[in-house]
């Protein structure tokens, strides 16, 4: 039954029918063949989104929203351009940097990606950089946001993992940091072979004053992991202090939001939440019905059939989410298989907050590859580039990527040191 139940999802999913309804019409299927009342369809979704740290997803998204229309990116840039774009490349430098320090912001890797696209690129073609390696970079950049707390995969993470969302945002810090260092030495690489222009000469005075105007905004991840370090503050609370800060900084310390602008990011704030609930309320037959069929079960024994070995079970699940997120929603794969796998991570001894950041890195990777990367399409779209420029210029990107995703599974300290040396 599960194969029949997992092939109606499958077709569904190729027939181009959205996740959530294909999701749906798949657990309706088999609950009509197994003849259980309907009524349990209606239970599972109102259970499903009746989390707490579910109300996190909205505030960030609204956080988020805030800092991008209150002009934030152009802020970072501008003092990251100041501190660093006096060097050889110093506009690819300035691009990975100002995406780290935005990372500590929004909490979304689709909507750095659309801010700093907007932002960045323009500037690195007028400065002479390729426009397909300036455009695959910035959406390379873009995935430090889910790493670096705050997070909404996290948050969704922790929930379907019943983990400390805490011990998330703490132990993906390292990990994008070094994400981040990788991309930096990328992008030095490159430099030196392509002879990619300097920026104005570096000025102590220019520094300060940009320095002065990011100030506020360099502020906001410190208040964040602060306020976890002290525990003073739940995921959610976190969000809703992001949110609050960010619309007073937009009003009363930068004064560039308007209320209209606030207003708007309600909106889209709305309509990004509902498309991330419906996703999740769906999701919840479904993975109550994978339970039901002992999936979880037997994907421990065939697993467990081919080895035992961690490092091994490690790298199969490694392929395994490379190629669904290749062609599915990362958010969507997390809520699915999350549930499916904690069976057999556990037998494997492997820690959940590492597998944690293994997976939304892994699936971040995902974003940037066709067919249906997002963040690939946001990018492209904005800079009016095909997708063959796209993936022509930024292979090497990748292959870095994936070289920076080995060393986050294989080597559990840097994930884990932080978590461990806070107490979490």
């Amino acid at each position: 039954m599960t194969t029949l139940f997992l092939a109606a999802f499958a077709v569904l999913l190729v027939l181009g029918v959205p996740i959530a309804y294909a999701m749906v019409a798949s657990s309706v299927l088999f609950i009509w063949i197994e003849n259980f009342p309907l009524s349990i369809m209606a239970q599972r979704f109102a259970s499903g989104v009746q989390s707490f740290p579910l109300l996190a997803i909205p505030l960030f998204i609204l956080a988020g929203t805030l800092m991008n229309e209150s002009g934030i990116s152009a802020r970072m840039f501008s003092f990251t351009r100041a501190l660093i774009g006096h060097i050889s490349g110093g506009l690819a430098y300035v691009n990975v940097l100002a995406n780290t320090l935005m990372a500590g912001i929004s909490g979304s890797s689709l909507a750095d990606c659309a801010a700093t696209t907007r932002v960045f690129v323009p500037q690195m073609v007028k400065a002479g950089f390729g426009r397909g390696f300036s455009v695959s970079l910035t959406a390379a950049s873009a995935t430090l946001a889910p790493l670096i707390p705050p997070s909404i995969l996290m948050v969704v993470y922790g929930w379907q993992a019943n983990i400390s969302i805490g011990d998330l945002f703490i132990a993906g810090v390292l990990p994008g940091l070094f994400v981040g260092l990788a991309l930096l030495a990328t992008c030095g690489v490159i430099a030196r072979r392509r002879g990619f222009p300097r920026d104005e000469a570096f000025s102590a005075v220019r520094l300060w004053r940009e320095f002065k105007g990011a100030f506020w905004a360099l502020l906001m991840p410190v208040l964040v992991v602060g306020g976890f370090r002290v525990g003073a503050f739940t995921a959610t609370e976190v969000a809703a202090m992001a949110a609050a800060y960010s619309l007073f900084v937009g009003l009363f310390i930068y004064r560039t939001l308007s209320m209209r602008q606030f207003v708007d990011a309600l909106i889209g704030t709305g309509k990004e939440t509902a498309a991330i609930l419906i996703l999740v309320a769906a999701a919840s037959p479904f993975a109550w019905l994978l339970g039901l069929n002992q999936a979880p079960q037997q994907m421990l024994a065939a697993i467990s059939s081919i080895t035992s070995e961690p490092w091994a079970i490690l790298l199969i699940l490694n392929v395994l989410l490379l190629v669904l997120g290749m062609f599915m929603e990362t958010l969507a794969i997390i809520i699915i298989l999350v549930p499916i796998l904690m069976p057999l991570l556990q037998a494997a001894g492997v820690d959940l907050v590492h597998f944690g950041i293994i997976m939304i890195f892994n699936l971040l990777i995902g974003q940037l590859t066709p067919p249906v990367g997002v963040l690939m399409f946001v990018a492209c779209s904005i800079s009016r580039i095909t997708l063959g420029q796209f993936v022509r210029a930024g292979w090497p990107i990748i292959l870095v990527m994936f070289g920076a995703l080995l060393v986050i599974t294989y080597w559990p300290g840097l994930s884990l040191y932080l978590p461990r040396l806070l107490a979490y």
